[in-house]
């Protein structure tokens, strides 16, 4: 029988601490030969040639002007030419305080000269610096962005998972809970922290998981996707335990008008994430980088509201979108010295009006979208055991964490087959897979995705997830839209056409092409009108032509319709140039050389049949 509540939690702490030996350090008096087996200052090396016995101060290496030691409480300290003071070795060594005086000892000269003892009054701070400074060189350079790893979850090189719970490592070894004391690990470094989440002591099958009962207290909040978003929170449960040790992190993001229970929400999966989490609800990009540091645990930002004065929560999404495939985001620090961080953090954000996003961001997100209570409806508390839910969770998926490659490629599999791109394979797929890691096969029948029916549930998932998915189109065509659904200001007679509109004029017969370019020109743009072989059209040409609307790598006129764009000053040209090749043309040499306003520019010519042929290609996929 399982103990659960507090009691549970508080016995298998105490037997993964019993199992670690933790306990009392012996640190006898400085001077005492029988218990350290040598004098003072008097052990083979001393006092800098090397490390003396079981040195509990133990340095990882050098990067300029920065040492990199793990202390005597087994945490990763940094410590820069100026900081070696007699202060920084007392905190260095403040778990051996003994230690440190007995083996690098300041004796008193007048009680040698006197009565010939050795009496220790102090410590001989430079002899201290030399040594452990000189070990760090002998380690030689060390980088901790790269080579040590915070708390949450983490792969070693054998794939193998590894929970950092702080004074802690846990794996699951069969149905074991194997702890160890944090340290290196497969040529990684995992310093001491404070204590975040512990996982169960007991093995957790999808049947025995409160996961089950969890699903159906998400199914409680009014979701725009009642099948399937309560499906994906459950996911995203599991993304943020896992943090590090997935390759792709999707985020989750609840939006909703006041009053629908977002916060409410927010709070429930808090109390499932339990310590592990770092919470906010007024943060700033800098902010949560500083915090994060080597740590992989998941991040939860409530009320991260878009603003017409401040880029502050763009800047945070921005964050989240390193962190899906372990970034690097560089900033400033002291002494005009670069500091990196790298994250792989997952993120749950929540908001009313969520801030502007572009579809690299939203391709990482699983937008969740709740509607009003309705108050006609029973309502259902949340089961959730601060104390139980959590654990039993991050058990779970370290038991089930081997079956995770071959249920995440048949979740990419049953999406491609519903018409999903690589990236939204990777996003919804890595959700569900490990919600179905949580709640079984029999889980997911339930929950109403047939596992079996693979390409039903694609098309299920493929149509509930169509409308998250516009406006993913790619970089050329969405300059392409822009510039065909800008404005041509300066047309006369109060009419303000749009440049897409003075095309389907012209591609229509509504307008000749010397109306047409009339109209483009005001924009710094023509229209070209040639034949099957390339050679442009006379005027009165009768039979079948070729509409190109040719734009100029620089212009002015389109400055103006680019301008606060990303595609502003020239940028469009680069953009233009990623689409395919018989869409916008770029191959023509001089041929591409073409009179605007009386000025020659170089043009891209944008093949208007082509483009369409494309667009319906693409949508009949």
């Amino acid at each position: 029988m399982v103990q659960t509540g507090v009691k549970g939690v508080r016995a298998a702490w105490a037997d993964a601490m019993e199992k670690l030996g933790s306990g009392p350090v012996s640190d006898p008096a400085p001077g005492n030969k029988e218990a350290w087996g040598y004098n003072a200052g008097q052990w083979p090396g001393a006092p800098a040639e090397k490390l003396p016995p079981g040195c509990p101060v133990v340095p990882l290496g050098m990067d300029g002007k920065v040492c990199y030691v793990v202390d005597s409480l087994g945490q990763m300290i940094d410590v820069t030419t100026s900081e070696w003071t007699h202060n920084t070795l007392i905190s260095l060594f403040a778990a051996r305080p003994n230690y440190l005086y007995h083996h690098w000892p300041r004796f008193n000269a007048q009680a040698i000269k006197e009565q010939g003892e050795f009496v220790i009054n102090g410590l001989e701070v430079k002899e201290v610096h030399q040594c452990l400074i000189a070990a760090a060189a002998r380690r030689g350079m060390f980088s901790p962005r790269e080579s040590v790893r915070g708390r949450g979850a983490w792969l070693t090189s054998r794939g193998e998972l590894i929970w950092h719970a702080g004074p802690a490592l846990y794996r699951v070894d069969g149905k074991t809970l194997k702890a160890a004391l944090p340290g290196e690990v497969d040529g990684m470094f995992y310093p001491q922290r404070p204590p975040v989440t512990l996982p169960w002591k007991e093995p957790v099958p999808p049947e025995d998981s409160p996961a089950r009962q969890l699903l159906e207290d998400l199914r409680s909040w009014s979701w725009e996707r009642p099948t399937l978003d309560p499906v994906l929170v459950l996911g995203l449960i599991g993304t943020m335990f896992l943090g590090a040790a997935l390759r792709w992190r999707p985020h989750g993001f609840l939006t909703g008008d006041k009053g629908v229970g977002k916060t409410t929400l927010q709070t429930v999966i808090r109390t499932v994430l339990g310590p592990s989490v770092i919470s906010a609800e007024d943060t700033t990009r800098a902010g949560i980088y500083q915090i994060v540091r080597q740590d992989c645990l998941p991040v939860a930002i409530d009320e991260l509201e878009a603003s017409a004065v401040s880029r502050k929560a763009s800047e945070i999404i921005d964050l989240a979108r390193v962190a899906s495939s372990g970034g690097t985001i560089s900033r400033g620090g002291a002494d005009h010295e670069g500091v990196q961080f790298t994250l792989r953090n997952a993120f749950l954000f929540s908001a009313i009006n969520p801030p502007p996003m572009e579809p690299q961001d939203r391709s990482r997100l699983a937008i969740l979208n709740l509607g009003k209570i309705d108050k006609t409806r029973i309502g259902r508390t949340p089961t959730v055991d601060a104390d139980v839910t959590g654990r039993m969770i991050l058990r779970s998926l370290m038991d089930s964490w081997p079956k995770f490659p071959a249920c995440l490629e048949r979740w990419k599999a049953t999406l491609f087959g519903g018409g999903l791109d690589s990236r939204a394979q990777d996003t919804y797929g890595t959700l569900l897979a490990l919600a179905n890691l949580l709640i079984g096969d029999a889980g997911m029948v339930a929950a109403g995705f047939d596992v079996e029916d693979h390409a039903f549930v694609g098309k299920m998932i493929g149509h509930m997830t169509s409308n998250d998915r516009q406006g993913d189109d790619d970089n050329w065509r969405q300059c392409l839209a822009h510039l065909l659904g800008s404005t041509i200001e300066a047309w006369k007679s109060g009419e303000k056409p749009t440049v897409g509109r003075v095309v389907e004029d012209w591609e229509s017969g509504v307008l000749s092409f010397d109306a047409v370019n009339e109209r483009l020109g005001l924009v710094g743009m023509r229209g070209r009108e040639e034949r099957e072989d390339g050679t442009p059209c006379k005027t009165g040409d009768a039979g079948d032509k070729r509409r190109l609307l040719c734009v100029p790598l620089s212009s002015v006129g389109l400055q103006k319709i680019f301008q606060g764009s990303k595609w502003a000053s020239g940028v469009w040209g680069s953009a233009l140039k990623q689409a395919p090749a018989d869409v916008v043309i770029r191959d023509r040499g001089n041929g591409q050389n073409v009179k605007i306003n009386r000025l020659t520019s170089r043009c891209l010519f944008v093949d208007l049949v082509a483009f369409d042929a494309h667009v319906k290609k693409e949508e009949q996929a």
